[in-house]
Order: C-alpha cells, then sequence, then structure tokens
C-alpha cells in the first residue's frame, strides 16, 4: 500500500508542477471572470463532517534542522539559531524568513528540473540560475525554513474549479501559537491577507471571507511596498487571483524535511473538494470534503 501511495502521490504532484511551470503565461482572464468565480465559491455545498483515514504527523528531523541552520548561517549569512530564541512572535519570525526568500529567489518558471527538493538544494540552484523558481519551490524552501527553527507550517496547493484551467498557486500555512490559528503567507507574490483588524487570515477563512462578501485586506511583505502587487492594479489582480484559487486545496499529511523530489519520509497527499466535485483526473491519497479534519491538523 505504501508503494502505491508514493507512486499516486508523484503522478499528481508531476501534474501540479505541469500546472504551475505554465501558469502566468495568460492572466487577463483571471480578472475577467473575476465575479464568475466568487460565484462559483458561493454556489459550492457546505463541507461535511465525513469519516477520513488520514492524519497528520510531525516527523521534523532534529538533527536535519541543525544542519538547515548551520548551513545557511555559513553560506547565506541568516542566523536562524538568533531568530530562533528571538523573543519575536512566531508570526514575525515567520514574516522575516518569508522576506529573506523574497528578496534573494524572484519569481521564475524554473529553467531545469532537481532530483532533490529541500531547503539547501534549492538554496544553491537559487544561486546557480539566479532568474529564480515558482511558487511550490518558493513554498518548499520556506517550510523547510521555518521547521528548522520550530515554526509549524506547511505548504498548500490552491486550485481552481475549471479543470482547463493551468494555473493554480502555492501557499505557505503557519501556525500562530500566540492566536491559535492559522495564517496564510506567500513569498512568491510577496503577500498575506488579513481582516480589518490586521489580523492575518487562513486560506479557509480568506475562502469565507469571500464568500461573505468581504474584502481581502491584501498586504506586501515588508521591504516590498514598491513592488507590482502594491500597486493598485496588482492588488486588484490578487483579489480575482484569490478568488479563483481557493476552490479546493491538497496538502501533504506531514510535518518534515524532504517531502518531495528525493521523498525520504512516510506521506500522503490529501485534497479537500467542495461535496460534489470531482477531480478524479488526478492522482491523490485520499479526497476528502471534511474542512474540520483536513484544516484541523
Amino acid at each position: 500500500m505504501k508503494g502505491k501511495t508514493i507512486i499516486k502521490t508523484t503522478a499528481f504532484l508531476g501534474l501540479i508542477f505541469t500546472l504551475l511551470f505554465i501558469s502566468c503565461a495568460n492572466t487577463t482572464y483571471i480578472e475577467k471572470n473575476y465575479s464568475t468565480n466568487i460565484k462559483k465559491l458561493k454556489d459550492c455545498k457546505p463541507y461535511t463532517t465525513e469519516s477520513v483515514s488520514f492524519e497528520f504527523k510531525d516527523l521534523v528531523d532534529q538533527n536535519q534542522a541543525a544542519v538547515i541552520r548551520e548551513y545557511f548561517k555559513q553560506n547565506a549569512g541568516l542566523d536562524l539559531d538568533a531568530l530562533a530564541t528571538s523573543s519575536k512572535t512566531t508570526w514575525e519570525k515567520a514574516v522575516e524568513l518569508a522576506c529573506f526568500v523574497a528578496k534573494n529567489i524572484p519569481h521564475d518558471n524554473q529553467k531545469e528540473p532537481i532530483d532533490e527538493r529541500s531547503a539547501i538544494s534549492l538554496w544553491e540552484y537559487s544561486r546557480r540560475v539566479t532568474t529564480g523558481f515558482n511558487c511550490r519551490w518558493h513554498s518548499i524552501l520556506l517550510s523547510e525554513l521555518m521547521l528548522s527553527v520550530g515554526i509549524k507550517n506547511c505548504f498548500v496547493s490552491c486550485m481552481p474549479e475549471d479543470k482547463e484551467d493551468s494555473d493554480c498557486h502555492v501557499v505557505n500555512l503557519v501556525w500562530l501559537p500566540e492566536l491559535n490559528k492559522w495564517a496564510m503567507i506567500d513569498s512568491d507574490m510577496l503577500e498575506y491577507v488579513t481582516d480589518h483588524n490586521g489580523t492575518p487570515l487562513s486560506l479557509q477563512e480568506m475562502r469565507e471571507s469571500i464568500i461573505q462578501d468581504k474584502t481581502l485586506y491584501i498586504k506586501v511583505l515588508p521591504g516590498f511596498e514598491n513592488s507590482w502587487v502594491a500597486q493598485k492594479n496588482g492588488l486588484k489582480y490578487m483579489q480575482a487571483y484569490w478568488a479563483k484559487n481557493l476552490y479546493w486545496f491538497c496538502v501533504h499529511t506531514t510535518y518534515g524535511f524532504g517531502l518531495e523530489g528525493k521523498k525520504t519520509l512516510s506521506d500522503s497527499y490529501v485534497a479537500l473538494v467542495p461535496p460534489g466535485y470531482d477531480c478524479s483526473y488526478t492522482s491523490l491519497d485520499e479526497v476528502t470534503s471534511n474542512a474540520s479534519a483536513f484544516w484541523g491538523r
């Protein structure tokens, strides 16, 4: 069964890689279909409480965490030990690491595949190929940096309803123990989203806000106030972009290093879909409409 799981997961991640590689090729349709995509979310049936067989596991290797911290101190000038022991909040630490990734690695479609996708190998790729890489690799790198300093997080594929739509997005979800909630952060698009009080929102909260006709307060990462996303057109685009890509989600069930490429951990890949949505065109280990089980973690 484990062998089948790895094969199925690898096949689906190959599809996700293909979608991400060709994303952003033509984005004008995103804003044009803004109202249509909001209606799609509003028309979804409520999530269920159906039983699930997956469970989330913490398999973070502390020896590997120490290797990552030492490597980035020696090779990138990033003192992760100092950050881990600082008095900063979890969110402040996550933002600092997202800014580090964003400042050093621009968004681009990667120019070559690599078998090992870890924080160290991705950093080395970025030094060799300076044009950058896509949101999935951004999220893997940021995830492993955060795990190395004890920040619980995962990277989530955010998918559109339209099966013919070749554009999806991958971001990080960070657990904030101070607030007892998840928060989305995006080093690739240089942004995060808050409510009207400035509290960072999770993907689930973002989706619910759109359905309830609430405004998404899109904030740019510190230091990127002059970026494209901070401009009026950029903020408008991101509103439409999120309305499209919050229809269904995929995530690994393991917290740990080496989840993709040369996989080293027992893991499965699960999806949260609206009841009745057919994603049989993909290869997933489990599909559920139980949002509480999927996001509860």
